[in-house]
């Protein structure tokens, strides 16, 4: 069980003082419900707090997620966050078509080892299933409640490295198409009653037939920076959706190399950084 202690400094209220701390109104009460908040040791309602009072709360049981324990590879963990590795071809929440493996499942999976019961963890950045690389989970729904009450996209930035075939005709810019579904309803096209995407870009190498980009999403739509770059005439090598796959590379050369957040439980940023792929180096030097 995931249980917190706080030192009451000031007087408050016990609901205003957890509101405060990320603690959503639905969780609040289902803790009152279940006795699951104690002031100097007391079980607790929404009672007054005086400096002095020591306020304990434990979360609620959730469980939910079919845990799985398929390889995850950690990159960083604390009491409240774990950044995730992912591979290509695993998606970030369960599908229909995969609905008991995904990161989600494996975290769920990892956490229970640790000695949870019934964890109930949350992905707070998501990957396409073919999108390599880093990826936020938050532990418990606190962590989740906190970071979505501040704002995910105004508390953590991911860059891309991405491969695209050919030359961008300005090393630095910003991609500003709107985005919607294709008549498919798989793929993403720009189309004028789209929704607004942004994608600022950095050429960082060039080879014969190739170059590496580094890519940052102002905005987070579906296969935002694959659409961009394909409709720059420019798709990322490996695309299956929007290029072409090549022998060397069966899914598009993207991976969200650096993460950076926002922990509101300690007030400190944290930053976390993939080498780039072996791949992407293979194919700038043989091209």
């Amino acid at each position: 069980m995931d249980t917190f202690e706080y030192q009451i400094d000031e007087k408050t209220t016990v609901k205003k003082f957890l509101s405060y701390h990320g603690v959503s109104h639905r969780l609040l009460k289902k803790m009152f419900d279940q006795n699951k908040i104690r002031v100097n040791q007391r079980v607790s309602q929404n009672q007054t707090l005086k400096p002095g009072d020591q306020l304990v709360m434990t979360l609620p049981e959730q469980g939910g997620i079919t845990p799985n324990q398929g390889e995850l590879k950690v990159v960083y963990e604390d009491k409240n966050w774990l950044v995730i590795d992912k591979p290509a071809g695993l998606t970030s929440v369960p599908g229909p078509s995969r609905p008991d493996d995904s990161v989600l499942n494996r975290v769920a999976g990892y956490l229970i080892t640790q000695g949870k019961i019934a964890p109930q963890p949350a992905i707070m950045t998501r990957l396409d299933r073919d999108t390599t690389g880093l990826v936020l989970v938050a532990k418990h729904v606190l962590a989740q409640g906190w970071l979505d009450q501040l704002g995910v996209n105004k508390q953590v930035t991911k860059r891309y490295l991405a491969l695209a075939v050919g030359h961008l005709p300005q090393q630095s810019g910003t991609f500003d198409q709107p985005l919607g579904m294709a008549e498919d309803g798989i793929h993403r096209m720009v189309r004028a009653d789209g929704q607004q995407a942004l994608t600022q870009y950095r050429v960082l190498q060039e080879s014969a037939h190739y170059s590496l980009v580094e890519l940052n999403l102002v905005t987070g739509r579906t296969h935002q920076i694959r659409v961009h770059m394909a409709h720059a005439g420019h798709p990322l090598v490996g695309d299956p959706l929007y290029g072409e796959t090549i022998p060397a590379l069966q899914h598009q050369a993207l991976l969200a190399y650096q993460l950076t957040f926002f922990d509101p439980f300690t007030q400190a940023t944290h930053q976390v950084e993939l080498p780039m792929p072996a791949i992407f180096e293979t194919l700038l030097a043989a091209d």
